[in-house]
């Protein structure tokens, strides 16, 4: 599996406003990391919703206003600064190809409520590529040719695949449903 961090950081400036942040191009089944730590924290946010876009459950993470150091750690806030706990939380996300498009195009979305009343609202268009069949064997060479073409036998060619050495067989018999 492919990973991927997409790391969100926004300003004062941006407290009441729409973000549309760059597309997210992943590609095959990626396991998204979520570093939000450098959202806009100066005014209290007590309201965090993340939307992954590809229909599963909104994660409304619980907001915590103060770390409790006999069982969490301290480091996240001696790296980056004091910041609320649902901040500095790092949130992971499986996202997975579509089954019959090589193409799959989702929206992230994210919103930041602060105590003031006001909305962060964040969103990212994501495109998830599928595998195509070169993608899955490679390359192919040719391991074996039998060119008897009769009407008891049949031309055959014998393929090795690069990639995980599968055989490919290919032959000019014509099969009939009767």
């Amino acid at each position: 599996m492919n990973t991927y961090t997409f790391n969100i950081s926004t300003t004062k400036i941006q407290m009441n406003d729409e973000i549309v942040l760059g597309t997210l191009y992943l590609y095959n089944a990626t396991r998204v990391t979520l570093d939000i730590s450098n959202v806009f924290s100066d005014i209290f946010p007590n309201y965090v919703s993340i939307d992954w876009g590809d229909k599963s459950q909104i994660l409304e993470p619980d907001i915590l206003i103060y770390r409790d150091y006999r069982t969490q750690s301290i480091y996240p806030e001696v790296q980056k600064g004091t910041a609320p706990v649902t901040l500095t939380n790092i949130y992971k996300h499986d996202y997975f190809p579509s089954s019959y498009a090589l193409k799959k195009n989702l929206t992230f979305k994210m919103n930041v409520g602060y105590v003031t009343g006001e909305t962060t609202r964040l969103s990212a268009p994501v495109v998830i590529n599928s595998e195509s069949y070169y993608e899955s064997i490679e390359d192919m060479e040719i391991v074996g040719l039998d060119l008897i073409n009769d009407e008891n036998n049949t031309s055959r060619v014998s393929f090795l695949t690069q990639k995980n050495n599968y055989i490919v067989q290919l032959d000019n018999k014509s099969y009939k449903e009767k």
